[in-house]
């Protein structure tokens, strides 16, 4: 959380490759030191373990340039659903072979380190050696391709890296406003359901623990195929406005969503809790389409600041989700404070969207433009036709 702010004006200043590079190696580094660590004291591993936070918070920031820099912008939708699943798949990659190394008397616990910062540092220095800030200095960039990611796109954010952030101009924006306390309840909803799953399953839905870990299994990976298909299609379906596109798809991803979460609270059947629990982690997939795409359509070039703020709003998540259910539910096996919590986080859902239909637009902020072209315009709305005098 300390961290976004400072490391996204880094970004704003110097660009994507160099940074992300640097604070890869260090989360690898103090990965791989984490054994050590953990044997030097309680002390120790906390203050390691802050400085893989501190590289984390770069992640979201490095897909916001990303989106800014390579993304045209009739794929923004393909390129965040993209790349936010990283979440997803370093799960999927890195419990297995964890558990694997642990399980392994010739490795043992220590080597589940050992081996991701080995991974993560190769996998880092690839980035470094293929990736570029801007697609005109890369080599295997062909004119006709510089074309196609810059249609559209003015000059403003073409040249972002030369433009400073207006950062209280952005915080101020009503529609920016609202896509951060969009992400903010959906993030916390998945999280509510990703964590707690498990409890649920095993604690009020009484399921064994082999057949928990199954159904959470398919709870998570329910969703990937949807996400490609959401992504795909926000961005190539011609037959409506942009505007009426993120609608449809912030309805799939709150509304719908919403309708399910509340749904789980009075279903009777627990064979039909888990299909529900399936559908809204399917339905939130679709969020890519709605205020992520329209947070990056209004603050354009400076999509990399909306979008690291998500990853704060995702940090204070973190908090959120664990203390709401602190209040709510007293036990783990209390099906009442888990029907409180459904049904109030799928009414707030509901009611965001209506919140998000009022603001939502695929026009570029005000913020956005040069001052120059800021003056023109209003300029050309001042002057008065002859023919109307």
């Amino acid at each position: 959380m300390l961290a976004t702010f400072p490391i996204t004006h880094l970004f704003a200043k110097v660009g994507a490759r160099h940074p992300f590079y640097f604070f890869g190696l260090l989360s690898c580094l103090v990965t791989g030191l984490i054994p050590w660590a953990a044997r030097s004291g309680l002390w120790m591993l906390l203050l390691f373990r802050f400085f893989q936070g501190i590289a984390y918070a770069s992640d979201f920031t490095t897909i916001g340039k990303i989106c800014v820099e390579w993304a045209p912008l009739r794929e923004i939708s393909f390129f965040i659903g993209f790349l936010t699943v990283f979440n997803f798949w370093s799960s999927v990659i890195t419990n297995p072979l964890s558990a694997w190394f642990c399980q392994n008397d010739s490795f043992g616990w220590e080597w589940s380190f050992y081996a991701h910062a080995i991974g993560g540092s190769l996998i880092f220095t690839f980035w470094w050696l293929i990736y570029r800030d801007d697609p005109l200095n890369h080599p295997a960039v062909s004119q006709k391709e510089v074309i196609r990611i810059h249609k559209n796109k003015s000059d403003e954010h073409k040249d972002a890296k030369k433009r400073d952030v207006p950062y209280w101009e952005i915080t101020k924006n009503k529609t920016i406003i609202v896509c951060w306390i969009s992400a903010f309840l959906d993030i916390t909803s998945t999280i509510l359901l990703v964590t707690y799953a498990p409890i649920y399953f095993h604690k009020v839905l009484k399921f064994d623990v082999a057949t928990t870990g199954i159904l959470v299994s398919v709870v998570s990976f329910s969703q990937l195929p949807f996400k490609t298909a959401f992504c795909i299609t926000s961005d190539r379906m011609n037959c409506m406005s942009e505007r009426s596109k993120m609608l449809f798809y912030n309805f799939f991803a709150f509304v719908l969503c919403g309708v399910f979460y509340a749904a789980i609270a009075f279903c009777p059947w627990r064979e039909m809790i888990v299909v529900l629990f399936c559908l809204v982690a399917i339905t939130s997939s679709a969020n890519c389409g709605s205020f992520y795409k329209c947070a990056n359509f209004v603050a354009r070039q400076h999509a990399h600041f909306v979008i690291s703020a998500i990853q704060f709003s995702k940090c204070v998540s973190l908090f959120a989700a664990p203390a709401i259910v602190g209040v709510m539910v007293d036990h783990d096996e209390d099906t009442r404070g888990w029907n409180e919590i459904f049904i109030g986080f799928g009414f707030l859902l509901i009611m965001a969207h209506f919140v998000f239909w009022a603001v939502v637009t695929e026009e570029p902020a005000e913020f956005t433009k040069s001052r120059s072209e800021s003056c023109l315009e209003k300029t050309e709305m001042s002057i008065v036709p002859c023919s109307t005098i």
